[in-house]
């Protein structure tokens, strides 16, 4: 607990609402929570409150509207290289949910689950591993501990699918308390199933939620995969020239139904950091998921190879085991819906340092990370555009982006591009963030658009005067009215 005294007459009611174990004064925790991977500078924030019930949210918020006081919601806050749990502007209050961690429901015969917004990506997944479902959890790259709600709503990407086309229902708390449920979920209660057709009647208006200020998801319905008889990894190299005609012919196998998960294409530069080759020349490797009966799994493995004949260097099929014995069983498991922390820990391999496996929590470590997110067309003109502005980068800031092009279907690829880089050298802190700043603005000035932005960079992509955001300004004066809902975030 906190023990700074606040006259603040919000944090006295939040207090007299949580208790005072659930608030956090400016202090030494308070100011912990508001550190970074990214090393982005901290506005002024008043307090941190950890609920530990859906129920708490409408009091929370009546207590906020009260003294026109805004809050910044959170799930676990491990939106790393975006700002983490940084809120958007000065004077607010951070709003925790990781206190709401209940999973609800499973569904094995419908394939989902009913979650709150604290409950992580490994939990969920030990949790379909206890009770033995053949069901996949769609997990991200990132830590176990990252929450799947909060991952969902921002439109993070996980192995199997773009998340926010797991969403199949939600509930949210509006500015003004009132609680609303998406699709059938808003109906009287019914022993027949509510969310096998996800739309409802009426409009479907779940998309309003994600990458938004305008409510607070408590709850959410999570599609689950149904688990085939056999899975195997599918992995092949290219060279660097021919990485633009491998994503459409990658393309040509989404459109075929090939290939069962997104595809994750690393340039070699990645593996050059984490494994400090001085090897010359550039060249990718891919990796995705084919499943089903055994006999369809044989079918693609003597099918694919003829689609990419002419492009890999190399290629192959991988089983669990198989996998495991290449040492590359952390990442077949992400495919399986098993999350790992081998991406996190391979930042600080690129350093020659190591995590504390029982810790990982880069935004209170040496090491920082940014992103530069572009969602690409799958086509090799675009591709090429992509390649030779991670090339100009090396050249102009000496550093090397850490970059995956994922191929999701046949028409797009979403990007994760990071440039690492030391949090206790001013002078490789100021490098980074203009590197990345400039490959940004690189990627946007060649036509292409992002999927996702960090805290500091949105606003410099966002045009008041579009429509688009006219319309979200809009739509915030209609439920939220006092802006207490963190302002800035996703608007004008």
């Amino acid at each position: 607990m906190n023990q700074f005294i606040t006259e603040a007459p919000v944090l006295e009611e939040l207090i007299a609402l949580l208790g005072k174990d659930a608030v956090f004064l400016p202090g030494e925790e308070l100011s912990k929570t508001l550190q970074n991977t990214s090393h982005f500078t901290p506005p002024q924030v008043s307090g941190w409150l950890k609920p530990s019930s859906a129920e708490q949210i409408p009091q929370i918020l009546a207590i906020c509207r009260k003294h026109k006081f805004p809050v910044y919601t959170f799930s676990n806050g491990l939106n790393w290289g975006l700002g983490s749990r940084l809120p958007y502007e000065d004077n607010c209050i951070l709003l925790e949910l990781s206190g709401l961690n209940r999973i609800l429901e499973i569904n094995e015969h419908f394939h989902y689950a009913l979650i709150e917004p604290g409950v992580t990506q490994g939990q969920l997944s030990e949790e379909i591993r206890r009770r033995n479902l053949s069901l996949i959890l769609n997990v991200t790259g990132s830590a176990p501990q990252g929450s799947v709600i909060g991952n969902t709503m921002e439109r993070g990407s996980g192995f199997k699918e773009h998340r926010i086309n797991d969403l199949k229902g939600i509930e949210v708390v509006l500015a003004d308390g009132s609680v609303v449920r998406s699709g059938f979920w808003n109906t009287a209660p019914s022993d027949r199933e509510l969310h096998h057709f996800p739309m409802g009647i009426g409009p479907d208006w779940k998309g309003l939620f994600s990458q938004s200020n305008l409510g607070i998801v408590t709850k959410a319905v999570i599609n689950l995969y149904p688990k085939m008889e056999v899975q195997k990894m599918m992995w092949c190299k290219v060279e660097q020239e021919k990485m633009p005609q491998l994503v459409e012919a990658m393309a040509g196998l989404y459109k075929r139904g090939y290939i069962h998960s997104v595809t994750h294409i690393g340039n070699d530069k990645r593996m050059k950091i984490e494994h400090k080759s001085t090897e010359q020349g550039t060249c990718w490797t891919s990796m995705a998921l084919i499943q089903g009966s055994d006999n369809y799994v044989q079918f693609l493995e003597k099918e694919i190879p003829g689609y990419l004949s002419g492009l890999c260097l190399s290629m192959g099929f991988l089983n669990q085991q198989e996998a495991e014995a290449m040492e590359l069983g952390e990442i077949f498991g992400c495919h399986i819906g098993i999350p790992t922390d081998y991406f996190v820990r391979a930042m600080y391999k690129s350093e020659d340092a190591e995590l504390n496996p029982e810790d990982i929590q880069i935004d209170f470590g040496r090491y920082g990370m940014l992103c530069c997110l572009p969602i690409l067309p799958a086509k090799k003109e675009d591709i090429q555009i992509a390649i030779d502005i991670l090339e100009s980068i090396e050249r102009d800031f000496g550093i090397i982006p850490a970059a995956t092009l994922n191929p999701m279907n046949d028409l797009c690829l979403e990007s994760v591009i990071n440039i690492y880089f030391d949090r206790e050298d001013p002078v490789a802190i100021k490098n980074a963030h203009a590197a990345n700043n400039e490959m940004i603005r690189r990627f946007y000035e060649a036509g292409l658009r992002f999927y996702r932005f960090d805290v500091k960079t949105l606003h410099s992509y966002i045009e008041p005067s579009n429509p688009h955001w006219k319309l979200v300004a809009r739509l915030k004066k209609a439920l939220d009215p006092d802006r207490i809902l963190s302002p800035g975030r996703y608007e004008a």
